[in-house]
């Protein structure tokens, strides 16, 4: 009878650790991409040297369009683009890199941040797979 309780208190104990490791690992969740991975989410905002008007802001701009082309053509960059209302943001991009500092990185080299027309904002962020993205030109 004592062989018998001591085999039914392992058997409960296997059974209590089976469960809890059960429970540390949460369920998928259905709505989620699986796909799912960290980019960096950059707005152009206003730089130091910001001036709409200015005769040195259309040669930034073609060496900034530039900068842009060649790095998605390297694929740093999956997308960019302005956008289309006067508000206190004016581009867009999602820049594909291993770590916040190499995008920074990247950035940093862009003309227009070079040359205080344009700053930026970061942010990291969880999107699906943008492997399969393709801008043509």
């Amino acid at each position: 009878m004592r062989r018998w309780a001591i085999a039914v208190s392992a058997s409960c104990l296997v059974a209590a650790a089976a469960w809890a490791a059960e429970m540390a690992t949460p369920p998928p969740l259905k709505d989620v991409p699986k796909d799912m991975r960290t980019y960096y989410v950059v707005f152009l905002v206003a730089g130091p040297r910001f001036a709409p008007d200015s005769p040195e802001r259309a040669a930034l701009l073609l060496d900034h369009l530039a900068f842009i082309r060649k790095m998605i053509s390297e694929k740093k960059l999956r997308l960019a683009g302005p956008f289309a209302d006067d508000g206190k943001l004016f581009g867009i991009a999602i820049v594909d890199a291993p770590s916040a500092e190499q995008a920074k990185a990247w950035l940093e080299q862009d003309p227009s941040v070079k040359g205080g027309f344009f700053a930026y904002e970061m942010h990291p962020a969880m999107l699906p797979s943008l492997d399969s993205l393709r801008v043509r030109y």
